[in-house]
């Protein structure tokens, strides 16, 4: 195949069409900001970066796509991609025609699937990359009779000059790639400024180890103009993860050295993942590249590694093919042969949202012209200030002929698609409020998406665009009574994280059938079979878990060793029941002290984060432990090394006992206590 698929997806044609003004303005971009993109080629490239030299034209916009850190252990097909404009050119100057134009041009060079994902802004942009930079040298500390081990974080808010990180008076992050720092133009990365050991203790002498003078220094602190930094807070997410992650005993602290990705915050503002691709991939790249470099400073051919990624979201297929999954997949997959490798995924905390449903051949009812119908109510909150997504999932190999699709909004007004593809806008009342698209997703399953505008939108474009009612909403599918074959419907987290104030509030899907709580008045903790409805809690892993190779953590009370009620699993039948909960660690303390308390972003300062991306690190620690204890032998891991943790002190099996909360469905087969 020589052209793009789509060169616009539904998310990307929303969010550069009316959902821009919706969405992209929290953002502040500068004048002429350059784009993200994740491409995927048909082949293996050997040579990735003849794949994009040329520039990209369309209607007067000319775009340079350029390539960030890129391991070379690996021909990749899957790339991320900055494409820079030549010329000053503003965000609302693109539109979906002219961008999917321009994106033609990469589908030419062989690209079969692309994804935009949020724009970076042109002060993070370093014009040198790539300059030659030496390594660093050997860490204080390491004993080259031991094994060394590389502990990986990806997430927001990395507190790198904190004091629990440090071990024979020095740093023990190698490296730290903050991806929305304005650029020092070293020419080590591409966009954002890398923070090296030897930096890092430049700026603690320089600044006598005061932190606030340090990440005000460094541009992490934010300024007028700027979206807020996580590092001018008290505490942040990524901060928490890496100090749980890196919270090693002192005799084994500088054997393990650290490499972390601080994440653009804006790029989780939007929680349904549509931003975060490209910075993931390149993040997984880069880590994998400075892996390389620590081994080889001190004297070893490659080393163990443990990515922690504590971030996901519910939409997606939810088979492992979604684009982003197979990236890290093919990138984790090429390492293994050269040294243990494994990615630590939480499960997500959206076991009780009923965002989740699948629609069996027995619930379509027939309809008075003889097709078969389907339907669940969606419910979108009033106040929400962000943009609102729904899937429909056919089954692999489906096709959509004898299928179409309608939303029914509260005031009745339908709107309609399929079989064929395409999109069209959904309008209520005269004014445009959303849009439905179908398309055939990397050309392996059909899918309908649905891009509501917000309900209380803080702006909107142009006439005849208008916030999306709320209230109960219906999503119905009819077909031709031949035809067979489950429907997963999935809403995508809609949350805000606080830092970016973007007044997001989630809806969910209503099923009379679903019975929400137990006969006790508890959150019920099990699905009932009998009960014929369509939502399912043991249907809403983390969209980013369910490929092959990641081990993914659930998280449990600790002192009643049961999982949190917030905590999701994956399907127990159907095509997606392979991948589920691998093993689980505490996110809760008790009832009644919920959290698990780690650092905060200021030396002295401690927080409680609950949720499943707390339980991700510690399962992260223990494995590093595990490895530099016994480090494995390079290969395949048929358990992703869930068995390495066996021998961890505080680490028990599970029983295989049933699907409640104390059962291996909802914790996995080991348990750290």
């Amino acid at each position: 195949m020589t052209a793009a698929d789509d060169p616009l997806g539904p998310y990307e044609r929303w969010m550069f069409g009316p959902g821009k003004a919706y969405d992209l303005p929290g953002l502040q971009l500068d004048a002429s900001p350059g784009l993200s993109c994740l491409a995927e080629f048909g082949a293996p490239l050997a040579h990735p970066a003849q794949a994009v030299t040329n520039l990209l034209t369309a209607d007067g916009i000319t775009m340079l796509p350029r390539l960030p850190t890129l391991w070379p252990g690996v021909a990749p097909r899957f790339l991320p991609l900055l494409l820079l404009p030549e010329n000053p050119t503003a965000i609302a100057a693109h539109d979906p025609s002219r961008l999917a134009a321009l994106l033609d041009g990469l589908g030419g060079g062989g690209a079969r699937h692309l994804r935009l994902n949020y724009p970076v802004r042109s002060e993070t942009i370093d014009a040198s990359f790539p300059l030659a930079r030496p390594a660093e040298p050997p860490a204080p500390g390491v004993d080259p009779a031991r094994p060394l081990v590389i502990l990986a974080v990806i997430d927001h808010g990395i507190a790198f000059a904190h004091q629990a990180l440090r071990a024979h008076g020095a740093t023990r992050v190698d490296y730290c790639w903050s991806q929305s720092a304005t650029a020092d133009n070293a020419g080590a990365v591409l966009f954002g400024r890398e923070f090296t050991r030897s930096a890092i203790e430049a700026l603690r002498s320089a600044h006598a180890g005061d932190e606030e003078a340090i990440y005000r220094a460094a541009g992490l602190l934010g300024r007028p103009g700027l979206p807020p930094m996580p590092l001018a807070r008290a505490h942040s997410h990524g901060a928490h993860v890496l100090g749980t992650a890196a919270a090693l005993p002192p005799e084994d602290a500088a054997q393990v050295r650290i490499v972390a990705v601080d994440l653009p915050s804006t790029s989780i503002w939007d929680t349904s993942g549509f931003g975060s691709d490209m910075f993931l991939l390149a993040g997984m790249h880069y880590i994998f590249d400075r892996a390389s470099r620590i081994a080889a400073a001190h004297g070893r051919p490659e080393a163990p590694l443990v990515v922690n990624i504590s971030m996901g979201w519910s939409g997606g297929p939810h088979d492992g093919s979604a684009a982003i999954e197979a990236a890290l997949a093919e990138l984790i997959a090429a390492r293994r042969s050269e040294a243990a490798t494994t990615l630590t995924l939480p499960t997500g905390n959206m076991y009780q949202d009923m965002l989740s449903a699948r629609i069996e051949d027995s619930q379509f009812a027939a309809a008075p012209d003889g097709k078969a119908e389907a339907g669940l109510r969606w419910y979108v909150q009033p106040e929400d200030m962000t943009s609102t997504f729904a899937e429909i999932w056919l089954a692999p190999g489906a096709d959509p002929a004898g299928h179409s699709f309608s939303l029914t909004a509260p005031d009745g007004t339908v709107t309609s698609i399929g079989p064929l593809p395409g999109h069209v806008d959904v309008t209520v009342g005269g004014k445009t409020v959303g849009q439905i698209t179908l398309d055939q997703y990397r050309k392996l399953r059909w899918r309908v998406t649905i891009c509501l505008a917000p309900s209380a939108p803080k702006a909107l474009p142009g006439p005849p665009h208008a916030g999306a009612p709320a209230g109960l909403w219906r999503l119905t599918l009819r077909r031709t009574a031949n035809l067979h074959g489950p429907v997963w419907v999935r809403v995508q987290r809609d949350v805000d994280h606080e830092q970016g104030h973007t007044g997001a509030r989630q809806s969910w899907l209503i099923d009379p059938a679903y019975d929400r709580y137990a006969s006790d008045g508890a959150l019920a903790q099990v699905d009932d079979p009998a009960s014929g409805a369509m939502l399912r809690r043991m249907d809403g892993l983390n969209g980013l878990a369910t490929q092959a190779l990641s081990l993914n953590v659930a998280g449990h009370v600790a002192s009643l060793s049961r999982a949190a009620e917030y905590s999701s699993a994956g399907p127990l039948d159907g095509p997606a029941a392979a991948r589920g909960v691998d093993v689980s660690a505490p996110t809760d303390r008790s009832p009644a002290h919920t959290g698990i308390v780690s650092t905060g972003t200021r030396t002295g300062s401690f927080v409680a984060l609950q949720g499943t991306s707390s339980a991700a690190p510690q399962i992260a620690r223990e494995l590093a432990l595990a490895f530099l204890a016994g480090p494995p032998a390079p290969g395949p891991a048929p358990d992703n090394y869930a068995s390495a943790l066996a021998a961890r002190p505080g680490v028990v099996p599970v029983p295989d006992t049933d699907p409640g909360p104390t059962g291996r469905a909802r914790l996995g087969v080991l348990r750290l206590t």
